[in-house]
């Protein structure tokens, strides 16, 4: 199979010979990695390669779409003619659309991006052994936590690297390397006749970054202070989200802040700019350079550069997110003609064009400890998991969930609880937010610390 710059190469030369008004070349490919141990062996073991070329066009003002996942499928019948058959797909697709005047491609970079740390050069130096090892290690930190952890379900590690080129018509051509490795663990424990079950993970762009004993011992840790859990009286009661909970709130609330929702009316948050719309306490970001993010990179999914974008200060809704298309929409339709993309183009699959998402998305970091929130609450619940999530309507933001956690009373954990449900709106939630913990962590690429909200409904006996 010819290289990277071959494939380009023969492509831009049919695309020069076509009459399109631009084009857009992505080009991805990645190394795989995965080893999962069970009660001290190797219970799985994969390698793998995946390879991805996408091309956009623009014709007559419409945008196509074409893709390819395997070299076979261009070389088949010989190289020039599979890049033809791309080309010509994608001349296809975008018969099949509108024109729409919104539709551009990224000029060429000013100035080179920053150079993010996210690039382990290491990492194919090292053995598969030390892989494995920290498989096996994962295992045995779990189970040597407590004699009530009868169990360790997958304990594996996992690992990416990847090399991405973005080109365009314009002039915009970038490389760069990216490296992700990443643990997870499932621990059980056991006590008379009861079963709980805890988990826990951790990731890096560097493999020598991830603690795998804490991972382990933590996972235990959870399913250890689940065991006796006890069901509560409903009532209305102060709630400590722990951070991965608060968390898996916020990816909820990321929905209405992609100017895509907000100018389509899909978003409580139309026409609340520059008002304060939350607590005086929550203070959020989208920040595509934040390296303790899964979703760091130099430029986004169509060569913006990378940014920080303030959304929410002091509970003020400051800002939205945007990519070219929709920054373009809203320049065309108001006044607000400063309005540029804020770099929130995110490509998730090979198989589709880039769209409007977010990239590090996250609560900034209060100055108060977990244990210290937990000391300030009289009487109420550390939520430390919740289920049926899905169900939320991210428009209206009504929630009834099952939830788990601790119950606290006098500033002291009394017992787990469990089989109780959690109601409220997601949008009150975080208007109700009275503490903010300095435990911040990212949860893939969302991160929040942990939050006490004044009051939640609880449902129990």
């Amino acid at each position: 199979m010819e290289s990277q710059d071959q494939v380009i190469d023969q492509l831009l030369r049919i695309l020069r010979r076509r009459s399109v008004e631009g084009y857009e070349i992505f080009f991805e490919s990645s190394d795989h990695f995965e080893v999962e141990a069970k009660e001290d062996k190797v219970d799985t073991f994969q390698a793998s390669q995946s390879w991805g070329l996408s091309l956009r066009l623009l014709h007559q003002k419409r945008m196509g779409f074409s893709f390819a996942t395997s070299p076979s499928t261009l070389v088949s019948g010989g190289l020039r003619e599979g890049l033809e058959r791309l080309v010509e797909d994608a001349m296809a697709a975008s018969r099949a659309t509108s024109p729409d005047p919104c539709y551009e491609f990224a000029p060429p970079l000013k100035a080179p991006p920053p150079e993010l740390p996210i690039n382990d050069r290491s990492l194919r130096e090292i053995s598969e052994k030390r892989k494995i090892e920290y498989a096996r290690n994962l295992e045995a930190s779990a189970r040597s936590f407590d004699r009530r952890v009868t169990k360790v379900r997958k304990a594996s590690y996992q690992e990416s690297s990847s090399k991405v080129t973005l080109l365009n018509s314009n002039g915009l051509h970038f490389t760069y390397d990216l490296t992700f490795s990443s643990v997870s663990v499932v621990a059980i424990a056991e006590e008379g006749g009861e079963s709980e079950m805890g988990w826990d993970f951790d990731f890096s762009h560097f493999f020598d970054r991830i603690d795998v004993h804490r991972v382990g011992q933590n996972a235990a840790k959870r399913a250890v202070e689940r065991l006796g859990g006890r069901r509560i009286s409903s009532g209305s009661f102060p709630a400590i989200l722990e951070n991965q909970v608060a968390a898996e709130f916020l990816s909820l609330l990321a929905h209405s802040f992609l100017s895509e929702q907000v100018q389509k009316g899909k978003s409580v948050l139309k026409d609340r700019l520059g008002t304060k719309f939350f607590s005086s306490l929550l203070n959020l970001v989208d920040d595509g350079l934040q390296v303790e993010g899964a979703s760091a990179s130099p430029i986004d999914g169509e060569g913006t550069p990378s940014q920080r974008t303030l959304l929410v200060s002091q509970g003020e809704v400051r800002g939205f997110l945007y990519d070219r298309f929709w920054a373009n929409r809203e320049r065309l339709g108001s006044s607000r003609k400063e309005v540029e993309s804020t770099g929130n183009s995110r490509r998730h699959s090979i198989k589709a064009p880039p769209g409007l998402g977010t990239s590090n998305f996250f609560i900034e970091a209060g100055k108060t400890p977990l244990a210290t929130l937990i000391r300030n609450l009289n009487r109420g619940v550390l939520i430390q998991e919740v289920m049926g999530l899905h169900t939320v309507d991210p428009i209206s933001g009504d929630f009834s969930l099952g939830c788990s956690g601790q119950w606290i009373e006098g500033g002291e954990v009394l017992h787990p609880v469990k089989s109780i449900a959690v109601a409220g709106n997601l949008y009150q939630l975080f208007q109700n937010l009275v503490e903010v913990g300095d435990d911040l962590r990212f949860f893939g690429k969302i991160g929040s610390p942990s939050l006490t909200i004044d009051r939640l409904e609880l449902s129990g006996n």
